[in-house]
């Protein structure tokens, strides 16, 4: 009887260390689930403040374009002379923010139409005179 009791003792602790074992590998995989679900809400926070900062930059370049656009318009009406190169920038910058506007349609436009315009006619008509 005596290896009976001890046999259902050692049965006993043994499957109380088999449970306790079971539930701290539960418990784990429940914090880790848990840290890993905090992890991936860090991450798409992280995500989307990254897309909303480059639509930022995006915005800011084409405004920055607008801006040499129009100040190069202004030049050219004031009679300011400028080399080649500067022109192919300024149409680089007229191409640039063209685009941006053609896939930002809520983009407010209608502020360069005149003006790149105004740039490309002077820019073929300095090129076929020679004086570029």
């Amino acid at each position: 009887m005596n290896q009976d009791v001890m046999m259902i003792i050692i049965a006993v602790i043994g499957s109380s260390a088999v449970w306790q074992s079971v539930t701290w590998f539960v418990d784990r995989y429940d914090k880790r689930k848990k840290s890993n679900e905090d992890i991936m809400s860090e991450v798409r926070k992280v995500s989307n403040q990254v897309c909303n900062l480059e639509k930022k930059v995006d915005e800011n370049q084409a405004v920055l374009a607008r801006t040499h656009i129009l100040r190069f318009a202004d030049e050219l009406k004031n009679g300011v002379h400028h080399s080649n190169e500067y022109f192919r920038q300024q149409l680089l910058d007229c191409d640039t923010y063209e685009q941006f506007c053609k896939d930002h349609e809520e983009f407010k436009n209608n502020y360069t139409e005149m003006a790149n315009k105004y740039i490309k006619d002077t820019y073929q008509k300095l090129l076929s005179e020679g004086k570029l």
